[in-house]
């Protein structure tokens, strides 16, 4: 499937089948993550891969999303600040720490999309719960739970359609100077 069509296609799936994801499709995804642009260069995240049915059922109850724990495997996207720290001030690294991750994110959403699996980021998370039942470390910050496996069925929240009007949406040159 190409960019375009992952794009096109790509949905939020809460219900997932019990058909397993392969190992390599995982670490295909997390790949795909780390080709993400990132702000200096720096890849200050990482990624802890869950399986277990037990911390998956915490993982969504603390994320406030049910049904998520359905999927074959969840992967936590965290963020180490203090490697961005050392190049830009701290207002600029906490909103990097932010986008690098969010880039890396969507990266692993449309590689999904390009293998027929549906996924859903979750952001609203309570940290310090998830960190404790993790494991992570004080210095880093989660930044997003993704819930990844084969659609249960064609439940989805739908694909993301584009405006009707772009012109409400598209500036050219100015703010408010759209083609009308």
């Amino acid at each position: 499937m190409d960019v375009q069509s992952a794009i096109e296609n790509r949905k939020t799936v809460f219900r997932f089948s019990e058909k397993d994801v392969s190992e390599e499709t995982v670490v295909n995804l997390i790949g795909s993550a780390v080709k993400a642009p990132a702000a200096g260069g720096i890849r200050e995240y990482e990624f802890i891969a869950v399986t277990d049915k037990d911390t998956k059922a915490q993982l969504s109850k603390l994320s406030s999303t049910p049904n998520i724990d359905s999927a074959p495997f969840m992967i936590v996207l965290v963020c180490d600040k203090s490697k961005i720290d050392a190049v830009f001030d701290e207002e600029e690294s906490g909103v990097f720490c932010v986008e690098n991750a969010a880039l890396a994110i969507e990266n692993i959403l449309l590689t999904a999309t390009s293998y027929g699996l549906g996924s859903a980021w979750v952001a609203t998370l309570q940290q310090e719960s998830i960190k404790k039942l993790l494991n992570i470390p004080g210095k880093y910050a989660v930044r997003g739970v993704i819930a990844i496996g084969y659609p249960e069925k064609e439940e989805a929240i739908g694909k993301i359609s584009s405006p009707l009007d772009m012109s409400k949406i598209v500036h050219i040159e100015k703010f408010n100077n759209n083609a009308e």
